[in-house]
C-alpha cells in the first residue's frame, strides 16, 4: 500500500457523548489511518473529525460504564462506546491500531 493510501480499520455505529449536551448520540464512525471521521446522519459531510496523529491517549472511562472509552486529543476528550462491551473493545482496538500505524503506542 502506498503512503497516501487510505486504510480503514473499522467503520460503523458508535455512540459519542456530547461535549455540551452529555447525552449519548449515535454516529457513523470511520477509523482510517490519518483521520477518524464521524457523521450524524449516515454518510455525506462529516459532523467532525479526529486527527489520528494528534491522539495522545486512549483509555477506560470508569467502572460505572465499562463499555465506554476515551480518546484524548489536545483540548478535547471524546467519550465513546459501542453497543456492548465486546463491540467497544473492537472499536478501541481499531483506534489503537490506527495510532500504531502513525508511530504511537497505546495499550
Amino acid at each position: 500500500m502506498s503512503a497516501n493510501a487510505r486504510q480503514i480499520y473499522k467503520e460503523g455505529t458508535l455512540y459519542k457523548r456530547g461535549k455540551v449536551n452529555k447525552q449519548w448520540k449515535e454516529r457513523h464512525f470511520v477509523v482510517a489511518n490519518k483521520f477518524v471521521h464521524y457523521f450524524a446522519g449516515g454518510k455525506g459531510t462529516p459532523s467532525g473529525q479526529i486527527s489520528v496523529p494528534n491522539i495522545s491517549g486512549i483509555g477506560q472511562v470508569g467502572e460505572m460504564e465499562p463499555e465506554a472509552f476515551s480518546v484524548i486529543v489536545p483540548g478535547r476528550q471524546y467519550i465513546l462506546k459501542g453497543i456492548n462491551l465486546s463491540e467497544s473493545i473492537e472499536w478501541r482496538d481499531a483506534f489503537i491500531e490506527a495510532c500504531r500505524a502513525n508511530g504511537k503506542e497505546f495499550s
